[in-house]
C-alpha cells in the first residue's frame, strides 16, 4: 500500500498558475486576480476636448471616475454626501459596462475601455485624447507610437496608431492607446512582437468550460474563440483580416488542462512543424505559408505552458493541439505489478 501511495503521488497530474481572473464591480471599484498588479496611476480621457473619465489604478483596485457638468460641480462641493449617490445613478444610467468572466468593458459617451484579469495584463482605451498621469516609472521612448514604463520589477509597454507624446508628468496619445504587461518573465521575450505588431491575440484556457477561457485581439483584428474543449484535444477557431499579414497568436495552456511531453499540432487539418528557435517564430512569413509553433516554456513548470503559433495568412483557419492523455490508473497498476515481479524474485532467489 505504501508503494501505490507514492505511485499515486509521483504520477498525479501537476497543477499550473495559470489561471484567470472573474472581475468584480462594485461602488464605482474593479478588483479582479491580476489587476492593477504594479500599475498605478491616472489615466484620463477626453472626448471633444472635454474631459470626461478617469481610470484610476491603486494597488487594491481600478477605479473608474466620471466628471461632472459645472453646475453639478458645485452642487456636489457644497453637498459632498450627495457625490456617492449621484455616480452611482449616473454610472448606471449613462455606462455601458458588460462583465464577462476575465473580460470587462466599458463604454461611456465616446469612449471605450477594455480590460482583462489574465496573466498578460492588459488595457485598451479607445478616446480622442488620452492622458497618463500621477506615475513614478521611468519612461522610455522607444518609437514615435512606443513607450515603455518600468519600475523595480514592473514594466509595461504602451503603444497607439498615433504619435504618442510624453513629458516629465504625462504620457498623452490620441485615438487609441494599448497597455500590456507580463506577469512572467519569459514572456517578456514577446515584447518585440508587440513593437512590430506581428502578434494578433492570445487565448487563456484554463478549464475544459468556455467560463475558464479568455481571449484577447491586439492587432489585425484577428480573433481566437475555442471550438472544442475535452481532455486531450483542443480545437480553436482563428480569423483574421486578410491585408495585415502573418500573425503570431500565443494560447496559455491553465491549471486544468492536461499537458503531456506528447502532443501535436494541427493547422486545417495537417500537422506542423515546431520553428528552430525563437527568434525564427518570430518572424510569422520567413516560412512563406507553412504555420510554425514555438513552445515557450517558463523557468518554473509551475507557470504552465505557453505555445505560440504563426499564421502566415488569414481567413478561416481551425488550429487543433491533441495531447497524449496518459491513464493514470493503469500507470499505477504497472508500477505496482513491477513491485510485485521484483517482490516474487527476490522471495524465490532468497529462499534458495
Amino acid at each position: 500500500m505504501r508503494w501505490l501511495a507514492l505511485a499515486v503521488l509521483l504520477f498525479l497530474p501537476l497543477a499550473s498558475a495559470i489561471d484567470i481572473g472573474d472581475f468584480k464591480w462594485e461602488d464605482g471599484k474593479i478588483t479582479g486576480k491580476y489587476m492593477p498588479a504594479g500599475l498605478e496611476g491616472k489615466i484620463s480621457c477626453y472626448s471633444r476636448g472635454k474631459h470626461i473619465l478617469d481610470i484610476i489604478y491603486k494597488n487594491e483596485s481600478i477605479e473608474i471616475s466620471i466628471q461632472y457638468f459645472d453646475a453639478l460641480e458645485k452642487i456636489i462641493e457644497r453637498n459632498p454626501f450627495l457625490k456617492k449617490e449621484l455616480e452611482e445613478a449616473l454610472v448606471k444610467q449613462a455606462m455601458h459596462i458588460n462583465i464577462s468572466g476575465a473580460a470587462f468593458e466599458i463604454e461611456y459617451e465616446e469612449c471605450k475601455i477594455e480590460l482583462h484579469d489574465t496573466p498578460t495584463r492588459f488595457l485598451r482605451v479607445t478616446c480622442d485624447k488620452i492622458v497618463v498621469s500621477d506615475f513614478s516609472y521611468n519612461v522610455t521612448k522607444l518609437e514615435d507610437n512606443i513607450v515603455k514604463m518600468e519600475k523595480e520589477n514592473f514594466s509595461a509597454t504602451l503603444l497607439s496608431d498615433n504619435t504618442i507624446v510624453t513629458n516629465k508628468e504625462n504620457i498623452t496619445a490620441y485615438g487609441d492607446l494599448m497597455l500590456v504587461s507580463f506577469s512572467f518573465e519569459e514572456e517578456r521575450k514577446m515584447e518585440d512582437a508587440f513593437k512590430n505588431k506581428t502578434i494578433g491575440g492570445e487565448i487563456t484556457i484554463v478549464d475544459y468550460s468556455e467560463d475558464k477561457v479568455d481571449s484577447i485581439s491586439y492587432f489585425g483584428d484577428v480573433t481566437i474563440t475555442p471550438a472544442k474543449l475535452s481532455r486531450g484535444k483542443i480545437i480553436l477557431n482563428i480569423t483574421g483580416d486578410a491585408r495585415s499579414g502573418g500573425k503570431i497568436i500565443k494560447i496559455n495552456l491553465g491549471k486544468n488542462v492536461c499537458i503531456s511531453d506528447e502532443f501535436t499540432i494541427k493547422f486545417d487539418g495537417r500537422r506542423i512543424n515546431q520553428a528552430s528557435n525563437f527568434e525564427d517564430i518570430l518572424n510569422p512569413d520567413d516560412d512563406g505559408i507553412e504555420p510554425e509553433y514555438y513552445i515557450l516554456s517558463p523557468v518554473s513548470s509551475n507557470e504552465g505552458m505557453f505555445v505560440l503559433v504563426t499564421i502566415p495568412h488569414f481567413s478561416d483557419h481551425q488550429l487543433s493541439i491533441e495531447f497524449v492523455v496518459e491513464n493514470v490508473f493503469a500507470k499505477i497498476a504497472a508500477i505496482a505489478m513491477g513491485f510485485l515481479v521484483i517482490a516474487l524474485a527476490s522471495f524465490y532467489m532468497f529462499k534458495k
